[in-house]
């Protein structure tokens, strides 16, 4: 059999992209590559050998009818299997039928398909009109634990001083405003309007930060959200991009990690708060149930954001994980998920992976 090349398009800060090479770079054997699509397109058109593409309509094309047909045309001249990422569901709006139909194509015209849970693959039966009737694998979305040393003192430092943060950035640690986050790329509905309106009415000041920056195109948001938080006696800011390193440093000095989508399809901000050794608050969806039932000890999910976030604010250490609960079987590490891609794509012994395939 001919070994797949693996093909993480996309921009370099984009999560399917990043989702595609952190795989990629735990998968030794695998000849890899990365870039935009337009960096790639001549090597995804150019060659016959298998191909696996990590999918989203937005990475692949100005228009989900424009990026099915680009993976069209590479189909029509190699092998290619999809992980498909942010499935289409009625909440797109105006956009879903165009999506729906996108995934379809893809669908149709892929070898092997590949989602990151369990409820995935059920949006996925339950929105895409596929015909092709392959059978959908689950992948997990792998969490890494975090690094033992910082996460251990960050999680004694939690318990033994008051209820405020340390700085954004390296500080001293004296008592500052309390600071609720959100993880990632500022959009609308990605949550930041879900988290000022849930802190009207309470007395104590409070800064709503995003970790992240903007996306193109919705600078707009940042002065929007900070004028709605205002209204309520708080304040907004956004950090800007941070690498790694910083978004893991800056994940540990906030006072409460939050994740309230409008909607989502397998989350990898939340994530990057596990992995933080953070247990962020999250409103009901699926993916994030699945989450829960899995692995209760990593996250609280409520249907009243309101109220949790006063229960954090009053509790930070509700909001870290306790490092002697961490279950690496409830929760695949990179290695982990690697290793069952690279099965699923070759044909070789399937790890274990709980919520298995249809």
């Amino acid at each position: 059999m001919i070994e797949p090349l693996l093909a993480c398009v996309g921009p370099e800060q984009h999560g399917v992209r990043t989702h595609a090479q952190n795989l990629a770079a735990h998968t030794p054997d695998a000849r890899t590559v990365a870039g935009s699509l337009t960096e790639l397109r001549p090597v995804l058109l150019g060659e016959s050998s298998p191909v696996h593409l990590h999918f989203t309509d937005r990475i692949f094309g100005p228009s989900p009818q424009a990026a099915a047909s680009t993976v069209a045309d590479i189909a029509a001249v190699r092998p290619v299997t999809v992980t498909v990422h942010d499935i289409p569901q009625p909440s797109d709006g105006h956009a879903f039928e165009a999506r729906r139909a996108a995934f379809a194509r893809v669908v149709d015209v892929a070898r092997a398909v590949i989602v990151c849970s369990a409820s995935e693959r059920a949006q996925l039966e339950r929105h895409v009109p596929a015909t092709s009737g392959l059978p959908v694998h689950v992948n997990h979305l792998p969490i890494d634990p975090p690094e033992p040393g910082p996460w251990h003192r960050a999680w004694q430092w939690a318990g033994a001083q008051p209820p405020c943060p340390l700085s954004l950035s390296d500080g001293d640690g004296t008592e500052r405003v309390p600071r609720v986050a959100v993880l990632g790329f500022l959009y609308p509905g990605k949550g930041h309007e879900s988290v000022i309106e849930a802190l009207a009415g309470l007395d104590t000041p409070v800064e709503v930060v995003a970790l992240g920056r903007a996306s193109d195109g919705h600078e707009d948001l940042v002065p929007a959200l900070d004028a709605a938080a205002r209204r309520h006696g708080h304040s907004f800011r956004t950090t800007g991009f941070l690498d790694d390193t910083a978004l893991t440093r800056a994940a540990q000095r906030v006072t409460v990690p939050v994740v309230a989508p409008a909607h989502v399809s397998a989350s990898g901000s939340i994530g990057r708060w596990i992995s933080s050794g953070r247990a962020p608050i999250v409103t009901p969806h699926p993916f994030f149930e699945e989450l829960a039932e899995r692995a209760p000890w990593a996250l609280t999910l409520t249907d009243d954001l309101s109220a949790a976030l006063r229960a954090a604010l009053a509790d930070p250490r509700s909001t870290w994980i306790d490092p002697a609960r961490w279950n690496g079987e409830d929760l695949p590490s990179t290695r982990v998920a690697a290793a069952r891609q690279w099965a699923l794509l070759t044909g070789e012994q399937i790890p274990a992976n709980r919520g298995g395939d249809r």
